[in-house]
């Protein structure tokens, strides 16, 4: 005498779940190989999107000059850096203390992280709030009177022979993703170049080394505003022309079948 629970029929639905996962994990894997993958054609697109994104490095220069504009320069330590949160002025230290940043904060350009620090890259808090505090600075001067920064300035400097323009500007191509449903996306980039005689001389990573180029000597306020007038005047020509050449050389660049939206300058 025994009870009939059907507990065969349980074991025999749970091997066939079983083996219905196993198979589709296996569709699954050979779907997105990537055994197929060669280094010497991924290693380049990676090597692009490093160049884009920056490195730690990168993100510690930037850091260290806005915190020298702020009057609060990193320290350098025997590992890394300390950032003073509390030498900031108080609506920088209060945007900051709201991302749980405070006091002073260790920082490492390199891995492994120590304890107690944290890696500084682009996507750190203490990275993407100076940046947005820079150029709300730069947009609405009223916002950081004491830095004295703006969108446009004119200085004399031994990097270039001849009068050189460098522009920042903010590149929109429209992307249409054909599938089942047609999708629009707007793909978005900042890139600097640099200008002689109406023609672009440098972009990429050249570009920044002109803008970072020190001073020689002060110019006097009515030559710097001529210049500044004179650059600003130029820029619906340079939108029509090299600006919009380069925007859509960037846009084949990076999407061969993009559409070109616009371009804007900052």
């Amino acid at each position: 005498m025994a009870f009939d629970l059907r507990l065969e029929d349980g074991t025999k639905a749970m091997d066939a779940r079983w083996r219905d996962a196993e198979a589709n994990e296996k569709r699954s894997r050979a779907r997105f190989a990537q055994n197929a993958m060669k280094p010497a054609e991924v290693g380049p697109e990676w090597a692009k999107a490093r160049d884009l994104l920056g490195d730690p490095a990168a993100a510690a220069a930037f850091v260290s000059a806005a915190m020298s504009r702020f009057n609060a320069p990193l320290e350098a330590k025997k590992t890394g850096f300390a950032a003073h949160i509390g030498a900031l002025n108080p609506a920088l230290r209060e945007r900051l203390e709201e991302r749980d940043l405070s006091g002073s904060i260790r920082v490492v350009t390199t891995d492994p992280v120590p304890s107690g620090a944290s890696l500084l890259n682009r996507t750190h808090p203490l990275t993407t709030t100076l940046a947005e505090a820079l150029v709300e600075g730069a947009l609405d001067p009223i916002t950081l009177q004491e830095l004295g920064i703006g969108r446009i300035g004119a200085w004399p400097t031994a990097a270039v022979s001849q009068k050189t323009t460098v522009a920042l500007l903010r590149l929109r191509m429209k992307l249409t993703l054909h599938g089942r449903k047609e999708r629009l996306l707007l793909a978005e980039e900042a890139a600097l170049v640099a200008l002689q005689n109406g023609q672009i001389i440098a972009s990429g990573a050249e570009a920044p080394t002109l803008l970072q180029a020190g001073a020689t000597h002060d110019l006097d306020q009515p030559a710097r505003d001529r210049f500044c007038t004179n650059a600003q005047a130029a820029l619906p020509a340079l939108l029509a022309g090299p600006f919009a050449a380069h925007a859509r050389a960037r846009a084949d660049e990076l999407f061969p079948k993009s559409v070109l939206l616009r371009s804007l300058p900052l």
